[in-house]
C-alpha cells in the first residue's frame, strides 16, 4: 500500500534550498501572470530531482534518463509518487573551471529562463511551466566539478489517496488498485500502460533521447454507468466509485515489467470534458 505524498518526502533537508526558493518564487510569478493558478512546493519531487541531478552530474549525462535507464516517471514512483508526473530537464558542462555552489541560484534561473524563452511548437518545458493541471513542483539541482545539472519536478495531486501492492506480484494475475476522489468528483475510466523493466543505458544513449512519454495504455476500464444506460458498445463498465473510492483489480497481462494505473475523473459531471491524469501509480510485475 503507498498513499499519495510520501511522508518521507516532508522531512527532506534539500540541497541549495534558497536558490530553489528564489526560481520557485519567479515560477510562480509566470505562472500567475499567465492566469494559471501557482504550485505548491514539493519536498518528494525535490528529493527525486536532487538524487536525480547528482547521479547525472557525477556521470556526466545529459538527457532525462538516468545511467540505470530509468525514465523521470518511474524514478518518481520509486520514490512513493502516485500522481501524475512531469519533469523539465536542463544541463551545463563547463571546460576547464569547475561550477561552484554560490553560482547555482543564477544558474537555476537562467536555466528556467531559456526554457520560458521557447518559442512553439518547440516549447515543451515552457507549456509544462504554464500547465494549470499541476498543482505541486520540486525542484533539483547537483554541481560535480564542471557539471551542473536542474530538474523541476511537476506533479498533480488531486487523488486523496493511491492504494496500490508495496512489493512485486506475480504477472499474468491481477493486482489490487483503489483511489479515492475529493468530494464531488466523478470517475470516468481507469487506463493501465505497460512497460519492461529498464536495462542499463550509456551516456551516448541517453543523450540522444529527447522528450519522453509515460507508455500508451493498453487497457481500459470504464467507470460503471448509472442504472438503466450504457455506453455505445452495449458495456456497462467495470469500475465502481462507492462513496468517492473506486477500486479494480488490475489485469497484468502483458508480463513481467511496470503497470502504470492512470485515474481519468473530473469535478462534476465528466460529460464533455477533455479530461487528463490524476495518477500514474506503478505496480510491478514479476514472473510467476
Amino acid at each position: 500500500m503507498r498513499r499519495g505524498g510520501n511522508a518521507a518526502g516532508a522531512t527532506y533537508a534539500e540541497r541549495f534550498p534558497e536558490a530553489k526558493s528564489r526560481l520557485f518564487e519567479r515560477l510562480n510569478r509566470e505562472r500567475r501572470a499567465a492566469g494559471v493558478a501557482p504550485v505548491a512546493y514539493d519536498l518528494l519531487g525535490a528529493s527525486v530531482g536532487d538524487a536525480f541531478c547528482l547521479d547525472a552530474a557525477t556521470s556526466r549525462s545529459s538527457g532525462h534518463w538516468d545511467t540505470a535507464g530509468r525514465p523521470p516517471y518511474l524514478r518518481w514512483a520509486l520514490a512513493g509518487g502516485v500522481d501524475y508526473h512531469s519533469e523539465n530537464f536542463s544541463s551545463l558542462t563547463r571546460t576547464g573551471a569547475a561550477v561552484e555552489a554560490s553560482e547555482v541560484s543564477r544558474l537555476l534561473l537562467d536555466a528556467h529562463a531559456s526554457m520560458m524563452a521557447e518559442r512553439p511548437p518547440d516549447d515543451g518545458h515552457r507549456r509544462t511551466v504554464l500547465d494549470p493541471e499541476w498543482t505541486h513542483v520540486g525542484i533539483g539541482a547537483a554541481v560535480a566539478g564542471g557539471e551542473f545539472r536542474m530538474v523541476e519536478e511537476f506533479s498533480r495531486r488531486v487523488a486523496l489517496w493511491v492504494e496500490v501492492p508495496q512489493a512485486p506480484v506475480p504477472a499474468r494475475g491481477r493486482a489490487p488498485f483503489a483511489v479515492k476522489l475529493p468530494p464531488g468528483w466523478a470517475l470516468a475510466a481507469l487506463e493501465v500502460g505497460f512497460e519492461p523493466a529498464p536495462r542499463p543505458m550509456s551516456l551516448e544513449e541517453i543523450r540522444r533521447r529527447g522528450s519522453y512519454s509515460y507508455p500508451a495504455p493498453s487497457q481500459r476500464l470504464l467507470a460503471r454507468a448509472p442504472a438503466y444506460n450504457q455506453y455505445p458498445d452495449g458495456s456497462r463498465g467495470e469500475v465502481d466509485l462507492v462513496r468517492g473510492v473506486a477500486r479494480a483489480d488490475i489485469p497484468l497481462l502483458s508480463g513481467p515489467g511496470h503497470y502504470y494505473v492512470f485515474v481519468f475523473a473530473a469535478p462534476g459531471s465528466r460529460e464533455g470534458r477533455t479530461l487528463s491524469p490524476l495518477t500514474a501509480a506503478l505496480i510491478q510485475a514479476t514472473r510467476p
